[in-house]
């Protein structure tokens, strides 16, 4: 089964658009006022990009991914310590460029599937079975209330199923033969899911309505852009080998959709998605700015 094929993933769709943009921003300071009553400050408004003008990612110099060392006999440890060690990396590296635009309170839930446990998600429909840890898939379900990095509940969370990840590593991709797989194979798929909360809690803070999300294929090629942004700049800093590289491209054409306008993308417009992620005509870095220029337009300001 390919990801984001899976009814796991329609489902997900299919919830969070009737859940609209459920996401909460927490945006909140006090001071002191005179004779000791407290005032407090209004938050400000967030800042709106535009075209010409939107954050960069931030890139750090130091290397942060340490190679996971992941074997069939320590998988059980070694997955979800890559796992919690990627989405730390994504919650910093999102964080900040969110904080350029006077968002906060933007790190998704986690959830991570381990073996013998499962997860009920409020995405799946009236009756369904839990997911198990060998579910064949991922995702992003802006409707599950779960703790963060931190510890922090969030309305928006990405679930993780650890075994279906472990089987990366042991040269299968969601229940199928593959090549070319490895830590970063796990890391862009769990940045794709990164992927559709950074949309979710733009259009909070943005106050966007449900008509205004993006359409069709475009929420899962936004999400594939937004994957190249943050390779981008795991590269910059070093991060990243040509190996790796490939292992993010294999994995983006090998679950293409077959036909156009099935929902997902096909092969080739996902990998035209994340290369406009990773890469601005291949002289420097893929920025967001670029992301939401080809796949979410509405999100930027005149």
């Amino acid at each position: 089964m390919q990801l984001h094929r899976s009814s796991g993933i329609r489902i997900r769709r299919a919830a969070a658009a009737v859940a609209g943009v459920v996401v909460g921003v927490l945006v909140a300071t006090a001071c002191g006022g005179q004779d000791g009553v407290a005032v407090r400050t209004p938050p400000r408004p967030p800042v709106h990009c535009t075209v010409d003008e939107c954050p960069d990612l931030p890139v750090y110099q130091a290397k942060r991914l340490a190679d996971s060392g992941v074997t069939p006999a320590n998988a059980a440890e070694t997955v979800p310590a890559y796992m919690t060690e990627v989405l730390d990396d994504l919650d910093r590296t999102w964080s900040e460029w969110f904080a350029e635009l006077d968002i906060e309170g933007v790190t998704p839930g986690r959830v991570l599937i381990e073996p013998g446990k499962a997860f009920a998600s409020d995405c799946l429909e009236a009756g369904s079975a839990p997911l198990s840890s060998d579910f064949a898939n991922a995702l992003y379900c802006a409707r599950d209330t779960q703790p963060d990095g931190q510890g922090v509940e969030r309305e928006g969370s990405i679930v993780l199923p650890v075994q279906t990840f472990a089987d990366i590593w042991d040269g299968r991709l969601f229940g199928s033969d593959g090549i070319v797989l490895g830590d970063f194979t796990a890391a862009t798929i769990i940045a794709h899911e990164y992927g559709h909360n950074v949309m979710y809690r733009l259009a909070d803070a943005y106050g966007m309505s449900e008509s205004q999300l993006p359409v069709g294929n475009d929420p899962e090629l936004l999400a594939d852009c937004f994957a190249g942004n943050w390779a981008a700049t795991v590269f910059a800093r070093d991060d990243l080998s040509l190996r790796e590289i490939a292992q993010a491209a294999v994995l983006i054409f090998s679950i293409g959709d077959p036909l156009p306008n099935q929902g997902h993308g096909t092969s080739v417009e996902r990998i035209q998605a994340l290369t406009r992620g990773f890469t601005d005509k291949l002289q420097s870095g893929g920025e967001p700015v670029t992301c939401l220029k080809n796949y979410w337009p509405q999100a930027l300001s005149s």
